[in-house]
């Protein structure tokens, strides 16, 4: 063989290019790039169950009761006003009662305020529990199926094959674990060494 210059190719040339082509083909088919999976986090806490203990807890909460109660009587209490509003003649006693609505719902956002933060509190714990809980059924799913990284999928996640999603993975591998009667709460894994130790 020769080369257009008209001198002919060395054997060393030819080993050389064949040496990058067997490279070439051994990064295309066996160095895979990163294999990345998601979890969808709204229907794995669904699916095992979590839901329904969160939102049962929920309406056992001392907050939840009086926030409930507050909201049951703020809307009694502006049902009659409604029905005085109506009746009302004058403009005075229109601008009155609109005034006694609108006080009403000014007390009843401050009433309710540290109410709905003990509320959120509560949900945050629940949350922060199941995602401790979770992370070592996750980390066994993601070592079997060899997966370099494992996100939840929500409002970041553009978009994902069906096959990256792991959910029903997990939910198999957990779903015994999570019919255990466990505290939604576990203070043990909301420490900031429990976090470290992932």
């Amino acid at each position: 063989m020769e080369t257009n210059e008209g001198r002919p190719i060395r054997w060393f040339e030819v080993v050389y290019v064949l040496v990058l082509l067997v490279l070439l083909g051994l990064s295309v088919y066996f160095m895979n790039p990163h294999r990345v999976a998601v979890v969808d986090g709204d229907r794995l806490f669904k699916e095992v169950g979590m839901a329904q203990k969160v939102d049962s807890a929920r309406k056992d909460l001392d907050a939840f009761k009086k926030g409930t109660s507050l909201l049951q009587a703020y809307n009694i209490r502006v049902k009659t006003l409604k029905a005085k509003l109506e009746e009302a003649k004058t403009t005075a006693e229109k601008e009155k009662i609109e005034s006694q609505i609108k006080t009403a719902g000014e007390m009843l956002q401050q009433s309710v305020g540290p109410m709905q933060a003990q509320l959120q509190q509560f949900d945050a714990g629940a949350i922060g529990t199941f995602r401790r809980r979770i992370q070592p059924f996750v980390v066994k799913v993601a070592q079997k199926r060899r997966l370099d990284v494992v996100i939840y999928s929500g409002p970041s996640v553009l978009y994902y094959r069906n096959k990256a999603d792991i959910t029903d993975d997990v939910v198999a591998a957990c779903k015994s674990y999570f019919a255990k009667n466990l505290p939604l709460i576990d203070p043990a894994l909301m420490r900031p060494s429990a976090q470290a130790g992932e």
